[in-house]
C-alpha cells in the first residue's frame, strides 16, 4: 500500500480532485459527525492540499456516457467523473479505495 506521504510529497504526480469529490467528501464529513467545525477544517485542509479541478460540459457529458455504457464496473457517475478527468488531464495515477477503478486501463490505483 502507498503511503499518503509519498502522495503528498508528488511522487505519483499532482494531487487533483474534483469539485464533485470535494461536494462527496464535505458531504460525507458532515453527516457522518454533523460536526460543523471538523467538516470545514476537513474541507479547508482538503482545498489546500489539492488542485481542484470543475467538472465542465464535456466532462459532465463524457461521464454521463461512460456511466450509461458500462458493463463489467459499478462505478457510481463521481467516479464516471474521474474517469472523464483522468483521460482529459493525462493523468496516471489513482488513489481510490473503490477497486472497479483496476478495471479502468490507462490508470494505476496506487492505494
Amino acid at each position: 500500500m502507498i503511503r499518503k506521504e509519498a502522495i503528498k510529497k508528488g511522487e505519483f504526480g499532482e494531487v487533483v480532485i474534483s469539485d464533485y469529490i470535494f461536494d462527496e467528501t464535505v458531504t460525507v464529513t458532515f453527516v457522518r459527525t454533523r460536526d460543523l467545525q471538523k467538516t470545514v477544517f476537513a474541507g479547508e485542509n482538503l482545498r489546500n492540499s489539492a488542485k481542484m479541478i470543475q467538472v465542465d460540459n464535456f466532462i459532465f457529458e463524457e461521464a454521463w456516457g461512460l456511466f450509461r455504457r458500462q458493463k463489467n464496473t459499478k462505478l457510481s457517475f463521481t467516479d464516471c467523473t474521474n474517469v472523464s478527468i483522468i483521460k482529459k488531464y493525462g493523468i496516471k495515477n489513482i488513489a481510490t479505495f473503490d477497486k472497479d477503478f483496476r478495471k479502468v486501463g490507462g490508470v494505476k490505483v496506487i492505494c
